[in-house]
């Protein structure tokens, strides 16, 4: 039942929306501001309930303006070109790389810095008149999300820093479960709420045996599935795996998967094919750079 007081925040960010929007036009410059489905509203509460319960952190729902909802995130992954996911100039998303709660070098603090200028490079280029955020990006360490809820924190406290950047959850999930002698492979979750209870039981880090039918308590968290780095495991490019992750939820392909250090002659050759069940399964396609380092690059 929806309450007077759902009501009024509905409202409230509704005007704010429309404010920023208007302030925009004033000013000449348009960027990506969300409005608020009710989806996002309820997940953008959730986190607020977490980060009170976990932090301590009491803030408003404006607070999360640069964390991505659900809908919000689907919005964004489907208006992308698969150059924007590429490291240079038109560099606009990033939803693969690590930090120090896994086994990358970044810690949330100096990923949201590298996040943030590159956000404010883009925006000051003229580059966003697509509808798009300067630049969006995720923490997707294995198997583990402390990281993911310290960066939340992060923007939190300061959401008019990130006001060019937008932040979405996410975690490199180890599942098994399909047919040997492969059974085991990763899928990059991205959305969910990380202060849910049940993702919790998955956070077991590197070498998890979570199985496969874990993936629905990620998207019961609100989190969206796809396999991660499909062309580092050509044996899985066939009918048959594709349909065993649509049977589980995994929707999605890494299909803009940044291979920056591989044989090139080899990406070239074997993509076709990973396109082509792309097409075939309806998949949604997300990339990354995968980067372990202290960069975003």
């Amino acid at each position: 039942m929806r309450t007077s007081s759902d009501t009024n925040t509905q409202y409230k960010l509704l005007c704010y929306n429309y404010a920023m929007i208007l302030g925009n036009y004033t000013n000449k410059q348009i960027y990506f501001r969300s409005i608020y489905h009710p989806q996002d509203l309820q997940y953008k509460k959730a986190l607020q309930k977490g980060l009170k319960d976990s932090f301590g952190i009491n803030c408003k729902i404006e607070d999360f303006n640069s964390i991505a909802g659900p809908e919000e995130i689907k919005t964004i992954i489907s208006s992308l070109k698969p150059f924007q996911y590429e490291v240079g100039d038109n560099f606009r998303a990033n939803f693969h790389l690590h930090t120090k709660a896994s086994d990358g070098n970044l810690t949330p603090k100096e990923f949201l810095e590298k996040c943030v200028d590159w956000a404010n490079h883009i925006f000051k280029s003229g580059k966003t008149n697509d509808n798009l955020p300067a630049f969006s990006a995720s923490i997707t360490d294995h198997d583990r999300i402390e990281s993911v809820k310290e960066t939340i924190a992060l923007i939190s406290q300061n959401p008019d820093k990130y006001k060019n950047f937008k932040f979405i959850s996410g975690c490199e999930f180890l599942f098994h479960g399909y047919k040997e002698p492969y059974s085991a492979f990763e899928a990059v979750g991205l959305g969910f709420n990380p202060f849910d209870k049940n993702i919790q039981n998955l956070m077991k880090g590197f070498a998890s045996n979570n199985h496969v039918s874990d993936a629905k308590k990620v998207i019961d968290a609100g989190g969206i599935l796809s396999w991660a780095h499909p062309l580092i495991t050509p044996e899985k490019l066939n009918e048959d795996f594709f349909t065993f992750l649509k049977s589980h939820g995994i929707n999605g392909v890494e299909g803009n998967y940044q291979y920056q250090h591989w044989d090139k002659e080899y990406i070239n050759t074997i993509k076709p094919l990973l396109d082509k069940f792309i097409k075939q399964f309806k998949m949604f396609v997300t990339g990354g750079t995968d980067s372990h380092r202290k960069s975003i690059f």
